[in-house]
Parts: structure tokens; C-alpha cells; sequence
């Protein structure tokens, strides 16, 4: 047998289904996505995606319930929550984020993650704004930012609870 072609798919393929006239498949990976293929071409169009651990926090923007983040092993995503698709995905491979949440004046995404760093990502981006170190010694595991974005209270697995003052260069 030859290989008429092949693709590659995020997560081992646990599920493929043919449409009636077997010209198109839906296959489902180990990585919670789903994916609509041609039986000719394969060409995998991803057409939907969730979290394939845990979400251990939901949080929505100040005031607007059209979006809304969630965490999980090893990501942050930002959902449209009127289309259900995701828009934007923030990893940091073999670490858990265990709290997520938005800034009030919308210029960051603050989260609390298990090496006990608290980072701010920037929200259409994703790109790495901030970090504090050494937020808690076993973990981040709760955490808000104030209402004047001038602060993040923190609370650790160790069951400790921690204001930050958040400034230019500090």
C-alpha cells in the first residue's frame, strides 16, 4: 500500500468520522482539537479547540462579557464568547497557570502560575509584559489585580497572601 498523502495534527488522531459521500473527515486528537479534512489532500483546517486538562480559572474583562480567559496546564486562552472560538493562546510549556485574570484598564492579562511567578501578557499579543519572581514559594495560585491597576493581590499554595505595587520599572 502507498500513502496517498498525510498531515500532521496537534495531539494523537483518537477519533476520525467520515461525512456520508466520504469526500471530507472530521478528526478529534488526545489535544482536545477537531480538525475538517479533505480525503484527497488531508489539508487540516482547524475548526475548534478547548483546554484538554483542568480549567483552573475563568476570568472576564471589567464590564464586557463578549470575551472572557481561561487557564489550564499549560496555557492561557482568550475565548469570543459569542462565537466560541478562541483568539489568542498563551503557553509556557511544563508549567500549570492556576489563576487568570484581566487588568481593568485592559492593557494586560495577569496570572498566577506553579513555578510562583506572576506574569502579565499583553492581551492581543500575548507577548510576555512582566514577571515577578518569587511571587510564592509553591505556586501562585489566586490572584486580582486592584481596580486603579496599580496593584495585584496574590494569594500562594503555601496560604499566604501577598500585595504587589506594580510600577514603570518595578
Amino acid at each position: 500500500m502507498l500513502i496517498k498523502s498525510e498531515a500532521k495534527v496537534m495531539g494523537a488522531v483518537t477519533s476520525l468520522t467520515l461525512t456520508a459521500d466520504s469526500t471530507h473527515f472530521f478528526a478529534g486528537t488526545a489535544k482536545a482539537t477537531l480538525y475538517w479534512c479533505n480525503t484527497d489532500t488531508i489539508s487540516p483546517e482547524l475548526r475548534n479547540t478547548c483546554h484538554y486538562e483542568r480549567i483552573n480559572s475563568v476570568a472576564f474583562p471589567a464590564g464586557y462579557s463578549d470575551l472572557f480567559a481561561t487557564c489550564s496546564m499549560n496555557d492561557i486562552r482568550v475565548w469570543n464568547a459569542l462565537t466560541r472560538q478562541e483568539l489568542l493562546r498563551i503557553e509556557v510549556p511544563g508549567l500549570e497557570c492556576n489563576a487568570v485574570n484581566f487588568v481593568s484598564d485592559g492593557k494586560s492579562i495577569v496570572s498566577g502560575w506553579s513555578d510562583g511567578k506572576i506574569r502579565a501578557f499583553l492581551p492581543c499579543s500575548g507577548k510576555l509584559l512582566y514577571a515577578i519572581n518569587d511571587a510564592h514559594n509553591h505556586g501562585v495560585t489566586a490572584l486580582v489585580p486592584t481596580n486603579d491597576c496599580q496593584r495585584i493581590v496574590s494569594g500562594g499554595q503555601e496560604g499566604e497572601v501577598r500585595i504587589w505595587k506594580i510600577g514603570r520599572q518595578t
